[in-house]
C-alpha cells in the first residue's frame, strides 16, 4: 500500500506546463494537510502559509487526494547529504578546508570541502546520496563542494570541482526541479542528467574531454553549453565554447584473448576492429571496477604491466582513443592469473658461458611456493630434440656430464600438484676444452740459432712459446707468440729449457707443454794452425768455448780417427804419429758434452826425421 507522504516527482518540466521551474511537485495522499506538509518538507513549518498562497488552497486542513501542490525550492529543507569512499586503492589522501593531508580509508565519509588527491596508480570509488557511484582515476584532484539533499524530497545536490586527472561515473537520474550533479572544471561545467560518463582533464588544465555513455550531459564553456547525449563526447579547451558532439569509437573486439593467463610480467594483444590514436587499458578485480589496479595508454593495441599482481580472478577493460582524445567504449575480458610459482632465476652458468671440463654445474635460486624443480638441457634452444630432462626435488644445483659442443638449458617450478609450470627464459652454454699441450717437439742448434717444431694443435690460431735457463721457467729469456708450430731464436751457447702452448682465436691458451731441454752448441773454431818442434806438434785456434776435442785420422772425412783427444783451452801440443799422411781437426766441446761443428781440417804429412829448416814449411795449412 502507497505511504500517506510518498512524493510524486515529474522527472521533466514540460509534463507539466503550469509548474514552474523553481517549485517541486508534491501529489497528495487522502488526509494530507498544508501544516502536514510543511512539518516534514519545509525548513521552516510555519511557511506553509506561502504554500497555500502558491497553490490557492482554500482550506489547509483538507487536501483532496491526487492533488499537485507546487513548493518553492527556496522553501524546502536542506539536510547533509555525505559521499562514502567504498574503495580505495594506492595512494590517496585527502584533507579538509584546514587540516593536513592524510590517508583516505575505504568507508570514510566525505561531507563537501574535502580536497582528494590520488597517486600514481592509485584510484577511490564514492557512493553519493542519491545512489550515483564515481571513480576518481590515477593522478587525480578532486574537491568535494555542496553535498546537501532537499529533505525527504529525493532531490540531491552535488557540486565537485575537477582540478586535474579524470573521473568515470554512473550518475543516478536527477530529479527535478533541485536535484542536480556537476562537476567544474578550469575549462567547462558538466552537468549531469541521470547519465554514465567520464572526465578527462589534461595535465595543464588547458582541455577537458566528456564522453558520455548514456543519458545525457550539459558542458558549459564560454556562455555555451552543449547537450552531448550517450555514445558521443565533445572538447572543450580554455577560452574556447565546447566543440559540438561527435560519436564515441565501438567497443574493441577482445575474442581470442586467454581466459588463463600463466606468466607475468601481464599482457594482453588483440585484433584492432577501428582505427584508434590509443587504446586505454584497466585491469580490475571484478566487473564493476570501483578499485582499478593496473591501468595504461598504449599507442598499439597491446596492453603489458610490469607491476606485480596475485594470482587470482581479474578483468581486463579496454577501449579506443580518437584522434580527438575522446575514449570510446568499454569491452571486458575476464581472465584467471595462475602464474604462480614463478620459474626460478638462474644464476649459474651465465648465459653464453664456455666450459673447459664435461662436468655442467647448472644453478639456480630458490622460487616463492615452488615445490621442486624440473630442469631440461638440450642441444637447440626449442628443446625440440634430444632433451636431458631431470627433476632434482627441491635441490637448487644440477651437474650433468656433457661432450663438447652447444648446449641450452631452462628450469621450471613444480606446483604442490607436481605440474611443471612456466619455464624460465633458456640459457645457451658451449662445452670446449682447452687445446691440450702440443706435442712432438723437436729442437737442434746450428751454433749460431736454435730451431724448434712441434706437432700442431685442432683449434688454435697461434702458439705461445718460452725459452728459460731453468727447468722451473722461471724468469723467461724469451717469449713468443707465432701462427706456425715452429720458431727459431739466436742464443749464446748453453743448456736451455722451452716449452709451448696452443692459443684459441678469443685469446684462450691451453696447457703448456713439459719444459724441454736444449743445448746450443760452441761455435766452429776457426784459424787452426800447427807447428812441428821436435819429436811434438804444437797446435792453435780461435774458440770461444772452454773444452775442445782434436780428432786425427788418415782421410779428410775422418771416417777413421787415429786418435780423439780432449784439451782444455785454445792451444794444446802432440806426440808426432808415425811416418805418413793425417788429417787433424778441432770441435768445441759446449755444455752436457754436446760438440759443436768441427774447424777446417789441417792436412798434416810426416817422413822421419826432418830438417830443421824444413819444420815450419810442413805445418802450413792445406790449400
Amino acid at each position: 500500500m502507497r505511504s500517506r507522504h510518498v512524493a510524486v516527482l515529474l522527472f521533466c518540466a514540460s509534463l507539466v506546463g503550469s509548474v514552474h521551474a523553481a517549485d517541486w511537485l508534491y501529489l497528495t495522499s487522502p488526509g494530507d494537510t498544508l501544516i502536514g506538509i510543511g512539518e516534514q518538507y519545509l525548513k521552516n513549518p510555519r511557511d506553509w502559509p506561502k504554500v497555500q498562497v502558491a497553490n490557492t488552497v482554500a482550506d489547509p486542513r483538507r487536501l483532496p487526494a491526487n492533488t499537485r501542490i507546487r513548493i518553492p525550492v527556496d522553501l524546502l529543507k536542506l539536510t547533509p547529504a555525505p559521499a562514502t569512499a567504498t574503495a580505495v586503492h594506492g595512494n590517496v589522501r585527502f584533507k579538509t578546508a584546514e587540516g593536513p593531508f592524510q590517508a583516505l580509508r575505504a568507508e570514510t565519509q566525505l561531507n563537501g570541502g574535502e580536497t582528494v588527491l590520488t597517486g600514481p596508480g592509485g584510484s577511490v570509488s564514492y557512493r553519493f546520496a542519491d545512489g550515483t557511484t564515481l571513480t576518481q582515476q590515477a593522478s587525480s584532484r578532486l574537491v568535494f563542494g555542496r553535498l546537501a539533499a532537499y529533505g525527504k524530497t529525493g532531490m540531491v545536490s552535488t557540486e565537485l570541482g575537477l582540478e586535474s586527472g579524470r573521473l568515470e561515473a554512473s550518475a543516478a537520474r536527477q530529479q527535478a526541479p533541485a536535484g542536480g550533479f556537476s562537476v567544474r572544471t578550469p575549462v567547462a561545467v558538466a552537468g549531469l542528467r541521470g547519465t554514465g560518463f567520464r572526465l578527462n582533464l589534461s595535465e595543464d588544465g588547458a582541455r577537458l574531454a566528456s564522453e558520455v555513455l548514456e543519458g545525457a550531459v550539459g558542458v558549459s564553456a564560454q556562455g555555451t553549453e552543449v547537450n552531448v547525449a550517450g555514445g558521443y563526447g565533445t572538447v572543450a579547451e580554455a577560452g574556447k565554447p565546447p566543440a559540438p558532439p561527435r560519436a564515441l569509437r565501438p567497443k574493441p573486439n577482445l575474442a581470442g584473448l586467454p581466459a588463463r593467463v600463466e606468466s607475468l610480467p601481464l599482457s594482453f594483444t588483440w585484433q584492432p576492429n577501428m582505427p584508434a590514436r590509443a587504446w586505454r587499458a584497466q585491469v580490475a578485480a571484478d566487473a564493476s571496477f570501483a578499485t582499478v589496479l593496473l591501468e595504461g595508454l598504449f599507442s598499439e593495441p597491446s596492453a603489458r604491466w610490469e607491476t606485480d599482481l596475485a594470482d587470482g580472478h581479474y578483468v581486463l577493460r579496454v577501449r579506443a582513443v580518437d584522434e580527438a582524445g575522446l575514449e570510446g567504449f568499454d569491452s571486458q575480458h575476464p581472465f584467471t592469473l595462475d602464474a604462480r610459482p614463478f620459474p626460478p632465476r638462474l644464476s649459474a652458468p651465465a648465459d653464453g658461458a664456455r666450459l673447459y671440463h664435461p662436468d655442467t654445474v647448472l644453478e639456480w635460486a630458490a622460487a616463492q611456493g615452488a615445490h621442486g624443480y624440473v630442469v631440461q638441457i638440450a642441444p637447440s634452444p626449442d628443446f625440440a630434440a634430444g632433451v636431458r630432462e631431470h627433476r632434482p626435488g627441491a635441490q637448487l644445483r644440477l651437474t650433468e656430464a656433457l661432450p663438447e659442443g652447444a648446449w641450452h638449458w631452462r628450469v621450471a617450478s613444480v606446483d604442490a600438484a607436481g605440474r611443471a609450470r612456466l619455464w624460465s627464459a633458456p640459457r645457451a652454454l658451449r662445452v670446449q676444452y682447452l687445446p691440450g699441450a702440443p706435442t712432438g717437439g723437436t729442437a737442434r742448434g746450428d751454433g749460431k740459432r736454435l730451431h724448434f717444431a712441434w706437432n700442431g694443435s685442432t683449434g688454435v690460431s697461434s702458439y705461445d712459446f718460452e725459452l728459460a735457463g731453468k727447468p722451473s721457467m722461471a724468469n723467461p729469456l724469451a717469449q713468443q707468440r707465432t701462427h706456425t708450430p715452429e720458431t727459431s731464436a739466436e742464443l749464446k751457447p748453453g743448456k736451455y729449457f722451452w716449452r709451448v702452448r696452443g692459443v684459441e682465436a678469443d685469446g684462450q691458451a691451453g696447457a703448456w707443454s713439459e719444459p724441454s731441454p736444449v743445448v746450443q752448441p760452441p761455435a766452429r773454431p776457426t784459424e787452426l794452425a800447427g807447428q812441428v818442434i821436435g819429436e811434438a806438434l804444437s797446435l792453435a785456434w780461435r774458440g770461444e768455448a772452454d773444452n775442445y776435442r782434436i780428432d786425427l785420422a788418415r782421410d779428410p772425412n775422418f771416417a777413421e780417427k787415429i786418435s780423439q783427444t780432449g784439451v782444455s783451452g785454445n792451444r794444446t801440443s802432440l806426440r808426432l804419429p808415425a811416418r805418413g799422411q793425417y788429417w787433424l781437426r778441432v770441435l768445441a766441446i759446449g755444455a752436457d758434452g754436446v760438440e759443436g761443428p768441427p774447424s777446417t781440417p789441417l792436412l798434416l804429412t810426416v817422413q822421419g826425421p826432418t830438417p830443421w829448416w824444413l819444420l815450419p814449411i810442413m805445418m802450413l795449412p792445406a790449400l
